[in-house]
């Protein structure tokens, strides 16, 4: 009888005008409070709808500024017609043909599907159970995974699956192998794990969570530096570090490339690929090695060095993971490091980074206040680039990092040429 009374209602109602607007409003009402309550406003209703409606109440919504229908108003009034007894929830239902879930039960049920998702695979893939779970946290850096669950739920699991395949594969300690070669042993695609793909991200990610130290995923070379951590070059031959007066040696002895290089004073542009075969390297003089950050100082700095190249090093602007591997053999020997860069923001953060590197062994060189001011700083800073000095933390840059907020001017290495080259005089004549 009660469903013979529900099939009338719902004829009923669908045959009047209005009540379908309203019936979508209180549906979307009782979604989101997840009882019967609240109030819809009848904002946007035609004259011949309120006049139904109208009817139905019993009152003039014409007179009302802002008319509107409480969800207990519109049940209590139900019970006032031939349809009484008949629950509003059940009335909504069979007037839309659909269960009606509030959006507390909505956002259960999906935590409970997301849940089972990642249960699936950690029963697939135990040995990653722990990564597994890591990622089902909603954790602020999982956050592009959960979009990624939302908008393609399949996609996702055939790459979180690839990934924990892919670990199985990573290269023996010592040993390395190329992204595109990894990628097509992995996945029969040398572009598998292209790192601007999804799946290359993804897998990052990963790699971030198993390393010892947190890399900056959005610097290209703190990417290569967690990528080499585990075995994978991005680049080996185009990665390069330009270097003057340096020796070094692989497991055959003294390479005969290098000690060539500085006994004809020759610069070299090393890749690499041949930087991972040294296992020593140090100054062919003394126990310092100068780094600058520019090529046309290093040249101009080498020219003044006619006889005998000092050790020298030039890390062409960004540091590449050639400059760094190099820089850390040099290290190893338990040399001095002087480096020199540009005196603008990015500057500032790359002088930043070799430090905290080494604490020890790396000084910055030529990083004062009167060295940037020394530098006749001229070019105007965009907004933009001046925000990045609040990332430049370490306390020996402070004097000009706020000078250089101040006036809003970048320097560079170039204008301060004769103080290097003096510097590098007095440690040979050491």
């Amino acid at each position: 009888m009660l469903e013979q009374k529900v099939a009338d209602a719902v004829e009923f109602f669908r045959g009047e005008p209005g009540f379908h607007r309203l019936f979508l409003l209180m549906k979307k009402k009782y979604q989101s409070l997840g009882r019967i309550g609240g109030t819809v406003k009848l904002d946007g209703f035609s004259f011949e709808e309120k006049e139904a409606l109208g009817a139905f109440f019993g009152k003039d919504f014409h007179q009302e500024s802002t008319p509107s229908v409480s969800l207990k108003m519109f049940a209590e009034q139900l019970e006032k017609t031939r349809f009484a007894g008949i629950p509003l929830v059940t009335l909504l239902e069979n007037y839309f043909g659909e269960d009606i879930t509030t959006n507390q039960e909505k956002r259960e049920t999906d935590r409970k599907k997301k849940e089972e998702f990642f249960q699936n695979l950690i029963h697939q893939y135990p040995e990653q159970a722990r990564l597994l779970s890591f990622i089902a946290e909603s954790a602020p850096q999982n956050r592009f995974i959960h979009i990624a669950y939302s908008q393609d739920r399949e996609h996702l699991e055939t790459v979180l699956k690839n990934v924990c395949t892919a670990l199985q594969y990573l290269p023996k300690k010592g040993d390395y192998e190329r992204l595109s070669i990894f990628s097509q042993k992995v996945l029969k695609d040398p572009h598998a794990f292209d790192l601007h793909t999804f799946q290359g991200k993804v897998f990052l990610h990963v790699l971030q969570f198993y390393s010892d130290q947190d890399y900056d995923l959005s610097s290209v070379e703190e990417v290569n530096e967690l990528l080499q951590s585990f075995g994978i070059l991005r680049e080996d031959i185009l990665n390069f570090v330009t270097c003057a007066g340096i020796l070094t040696e692989t497991e055959q002895g003294i390479h005969s490339v290098f000690a060539s290089a500085v006994k004809t004073n020759t610069v070299l542009n090393v890749p690499l690929r041949e930087i991972l075969k040294l296992k020593r390297a140090y100054p062919a003089k003394g126990q310092t090695v100068f780094v600058v950050e520019n090529s046309g100082v290093f040249s101009a700095l080498l020219d003044l060095f006619p006889d005998a190249f000092p050790p020298l090093i030039c890390t062409n602007g960004q540091f590449k993971l050639a400059s760094l591997m190099l820089i850390d053999l040099i290290i190893q020997e338990g040399c001095q490091i002087y480096y020199s860069g540009d005196f603008d923001p990015e500057g500032l953060k790359m002088a930043q980074r070799l430090k905290e590197r080494n604490q020890e062994h790396i000084h910055l060189w030529h990083f004062q206040l009167e060295d940037y001011l020394a530098s006749s700083p001229e070019v105007l800073l965009s907004d933009d680039r001046v925000a990045k000095l609040e990332t430049v933390t370490i306390e020996e840059l402070q004097p000009i990092k706020e000078k250089m907020r101040e006036i809003k001017k970048a320097g560079y290495q170039e204008e301060i040429l004769k103080k290097l080259y003096e510097d590098i005089c007095r440690h040979m004549w050491d």
